[in-house]
């Protein structure tokens, strides 16, 4: 082999070499370029460049809230700390829809929230901080977030957060997440915390109930402070309550508490009271419960509602159907007609005596009927239907004069009871229903809440009008223009290089 031929093998192979080198550094340079111009992406431009475009928004403030936040003097400053180290992967945990929209709070609020993260057990002095008093046990609210303004706070467990499936819950002790309820419990704890409560609500409890939970979140978002009243044999209702609750009892009243809430009620004071028809209460006729509220000519019937019009009837159930909301309480949602299910009958007493005017609130069709039940079968008896007619699921009673007394009677639990409003949902016709009740007992000022929808957990498609001109553009300038240009410059440098090697 000549010199010649050996010295251009060498070259070529030196060639090659250089070339196979060269590719491989221009995929290396490639991917770091790509990796620090996503660091500085994050770093610097991270929350700019981030678009919602779900249709439930679940990392994104709504306008409400916005507005909200842009009503409040611009040297408010609420403080958001949670009692825990801030979670480096909030995925598929309970942080997982708190955490990113807390973070878009800080972001639109233009310094008026705050968000912190105090583990306790690093840091025990903010316990003191936050709760000098210690009336909260913040000690033992790990995990939980604590909203605090001007020295009030208020403590939200992340279970607070959601709604739950309560059926599924009942029969397997384990939640099933089937709404978001995040923004609307932290911008309605801001809104009572920087307006104060406006009123007193206290809900009798030790009769049987299932719970109140939902009926305490939607109280306390009208501004309404909420506190149990239990059973007992000193039963008194309380000189600052604003409104006396029986939600869903199972079991009636006490000799001592008919006494205290006639005397309540003699004094001016408000009831709201919801029961329904169902086997833990078929043998209860409410006897004690009923002379409270035949006093105010309403009568709570042992009966329960059976719907005989197919076009009330929901999935083909007589036990579940529709009502219709009676003028004028037809104006108090936006839909009149609304959902009840397992309905006692609520009728006038006909008191001749009676000082209060009675409406009914909500109606069945004019071909419903009441059925008697063996309380052994839960089963009608043999000839227990009664007679065909419209019958009553809600009533209302008042009397005309100063701090005269009013009362709302539901048979049906589907406005105030955990189990329907979880599964519904906080923004349901029948909660805003439940909503205008408590204002038109209310006399105090109530201050109405932020209305924020709630986010459905399993809402994953896009909604177009978010695509707004600025985002689109943004989106636009990067995918289409930026990226591109990134990597065109690459493939001309590269093809520059190679050519000349």
């Amino acid at each position: 082999m000549s010199k010649d031929n050996s010295s251009e093998k060498i070259n070529s192979d030196v060639r090659a070499d250089r070339m196979k080198l060269f590719s491989i550094g221009s995929v290396v340079l490639l991917a770091a370029i790509i990796l620090l111009v996503n660091f500085l992406f994050d770093k610097i431009l991270g929350k700019a460049m981030t678009f919602d475009f779900s249709d439930s928004s679940q990392n994104s403030v709504s306008k409400e809230t916005i507005d909200y936040l842009d009503a409040l003097s611009p040297d408010t400053r609420i403080r958001i700390v949670g009692l825990f180290n801030r979670p480096d992967n909030v995925a598929s945990t309970k942080y997982q829809y708190i955490v990113p929209l807390l973070d878009d709070y800080v972001k639109e609020s233009k310094g008026k929230v705050t968000v912190e993260y105090i583990d306790p057990t690093e840091h025990p002095s903010i316990i003191s901080q936050l709760d000098p008093t210690n009336s909260y046990d913040l000690a033992n609210q790990s995990e939980n977030y604590v909203v605090e303004y001007n020295g009030k706070i208020k403590v939200i467990s992340p279970i607070d957060c959601y709604s739950y499936d309560e059926e599924y819950f009942r029969s397997t002790n384990n939640y099933l997440i089937v709404g978001n309820n995040t923004e609307y419990t932290f911008t309605n704890a801001m809104y009572v915390l920087t307006n104060g409560y406006s009123a007193k609500a206290y809900v009798v409890t030790g009769l049987k109930e299932e719970g109140n939970e939902y009926i305490t979140k939607i109280l306390n978002s009208m501004s309404i402070d909420v506190e149990s009243l239990p059973v007992s044999e000193n039963f008194a209702v309380p000189a600052d309550c604003s409104l006396l609750i029986l939600n869903g009892p199972n079991s009636d009243i006490s000799e001592k508490m008919y006494v205290a809430m006639s005397d309540y009620i003699s004094r001016g004071g408000k009831l709201l009271v919801a029961v329904d028809y169902s086997t833990v209460n078929v043998n209860e006729n409410f006897v004690r419960l009923n002379l409270l509220l035949n006093q105010m000519n309403i009568n709570i019937d042992p009966l329960l509602i059976y719907e005989n019009d197919p076009a009330y009837q929901l999935s083909g159930y007589a036990y579940d159907s529709n009502v219709t909301a009676v003028e004028p309480f037809d104006e108090f949602a936006s839909l009149p007609i609304l959902h009840a299910t397992y309905c006692r009958s609520v009728r006038q007493a006909d008191n001749p005596n009676s000082s209060y005017n009675t409406l009914p609130v909500l109606a069945t069709s004019d071909n419903a009927a009441t059925l008697q039940v063996d309380p052994e079968t839960g089963r009608a008896v043999d000839n227990g239907m009664i007679t065909t007619a419209k019958y009553y699921v809600g009533m209302y009673s008042y009397v005309d004069g100063v701090d005269a007394s009013e009362a709302f009677v539901f048979g049906t639990l589907n406005f105030t009871s955990d189990l329907y409003i979880s599964n519904y949902g906080l923004n349901d016709y029948n909660v805003e229903f439940l909503r205008s009740c408590v204002r038109e007992l209310v006399d105090v000022e109530i201050l109405d809440g932020v209305n924020v929808q709630t986010k459905m957990i399993d809402s994953f498609s896009l909604d177009t009008t978010k695509s707004t001109t600025s985002a689109s553009t943004a989106v636009l300038v990067v995918f289409m223009v930026l990226i591109p240009v990134i990597l065109i410059g690459m493939a001309v440098i590269v093809y520059s290089k190679r050519k000349n090697l």
